[in-house]
């Protein structure tokens, strides 16, 4: 048993009306549980309880052992003088507030079926706890969360983007071009992909638009992927165009250390990818208005519509020969970074300039993508959820990493109907 199903019980009061007595013995009626406190201080604030002839008006904080108001050194916190009611799952200590007084306190009586619910999804060792009673809730009801999840997701993004504008100084251009390069790198380079951006400002590159070359050698040279003894005359080259920019611009490499090429398919090695992040940023000047004025999910994936240096299509690395193959980015990987670039993107610049046709836009952009594959996705269509597009794909992503990952099964919807079910 937890905290968090503590509260969950007593903010939705899931417990046996006539058994609420103190420890004392005093009956307890409940006229307001309190608004639940998510900021430090007592769990529940402004709360109405009576407690035998008596109508308190205070805070309710709620432990799994009454000790526990000890433990976290509540007696000797001014805040918590305000605590009207303990509630407790046992009761192994009186406790008193910084002021001396006695706190109330109620071992609180839960209904069977909601104890029996929890203590059985506590039992189950898969991440989606639920999964065995997806097939017999109401789709709708289901449709209807996800909706609310993929809501939820935009806004945690928009927060994120929006912290990276006000990091370039209100530059939305910037923030776009460190936003792509960051996801470019996916998952295992993201975060070099990042340093790297950060490391080489766009207004350095826009000077240079008229020149790919030089666009590669810059992101190469602060890469620190470059090597001047190379045998291969396009590496040297680079090295050689880098050291004049680097000096022209006093710019400082990021360390080589950033990049991983072990256990990944030569595809997606970081030479691979920052090339075609050059290619990228020599098509387009200006990222924000190109994306902004794109009408259609066609249009704005032109933007990945690029190759690389024709050097990459024999090669993976500088130093390694391959066969030929292909440079263009894959429609599985374009469609990635339009979920989790373009998309996210636009809403943000819609929602900083109060423009809902461009919230909306976004929105439909994602409903256009088809559904994403991945574990996480494979999970929830082997329980029998019914995926649509990319749409619900991010709503079950941001149910499962925020929710079914942390166990918080009493914070989400569907938890709270499995939860209160009086029969299984």
């Amino acid at each position: 048993m937890t905290e968090a199903f503590l509260q969950y019980v007593w903010q939705h009061q899931l417990i046996c009306l006539d058994k609420l007595y103190t420890i004392d013995n005093e009956k307890i009626t409940v006229i307001k549980t309190g608004t639940f406190n998510t900021n430090a201080g007592p769990d529940f604030l402004n709360a109405k309880i009576k407690i035998g002839d008596t109508v308190w008006a205070g805070d309710v904080e709620i432990h799994i052992k009454s000790s526990d108001w000890y433990v976290h050194k509540h007696h000797t916190q001014q805040s918590y003088n305000s605590v009207i009611l303990h509630v407790v799952a046992t009761c192994d200590k009186k406790v008193l507030s910084e002021k001396g007084m006695n706190i109330p306190t109620l071992v609180i009586p839960i209904l069977p079926h909601i104890s029996l619910n929890y203590k059985n999804l506590s039992n189950i060792s898969s991440d989606i706890r639920c999964s065995s009673h997806l097939r017999n809730i109401d789709s709708f009801k289901i449709t209807m969360y996800l909706e609310r999840l993929t809501a939820e997701r935009f806004e945690e993004k928009a927060m994120y983007i929006k912290n990276l504008f006000h990091e370039n100084t209100n530059d939305w251009d910037e923030t776009c071009y460190q936003l792509l390069a960051k996801n470019l790198g996916f998952k295992v380079n993201s975060d070099g992909f990042e340093l790297l951006a950060k490391s080489l400002p766009l207004r350095i590159i826009k000077k240079h638009t008229d020149n790919l070359f030089q666009i590669e050698a810059l992101l190469f040279g602060q890469a620190n992927l470059l090597n001047n003894n190379s045998s291969e005359e396009y590496e040297k080259s680079l090295f050689k165009e880098y050291c004049f920019l680097q000096k022209k611009y006093n710019l400082t490499p990021i360390s080589s250390t950033w990049w991983k090429f072990a256990r990944m398919r030569p595809y997606n090695f970081p030479t691979i990818k920052i090339s075609q992040l050059a290619n990228i940023l020599f098509s387009i000047n200006y990222l924000t208005t190109f994306i902004v004025e794109a009408k259609s999910i066609k249009k704005v994936s032109n933007l990945f519509n690029c190759q690389t240096d024709s050097f990459w299509e024999t090669h993976y690395s500088f130093n390694k020969q391959s066969p030929k193959h292909t440079t263009y980015l894959g429609k599985q990987a374009i469609e990635t970074l339009l979920i989790n670039t373009i998309i996210p993107f636009l809403y943000t610049y819609g929602k900083e300039h109060n423009n809902e046709e461009l919230k909306q836009r976004a929105y439909d952009f994602l409903i256009s993508i088809k559904q994403e594959n991945n574990s996480i996705v494979t999970k929830w269509k082997e329980s029998g959820i019914k995926i649509s597009n990319a749409f619900d794909t991010q709503g079950l992503l941001q149910l499962y990493n925020c929710y079914c990952k942390k166990g918080l099964c009493t914070r989400c919807s569907i938890g709270h109907i499995v939860l209160n079910r009086k029969s299984q």
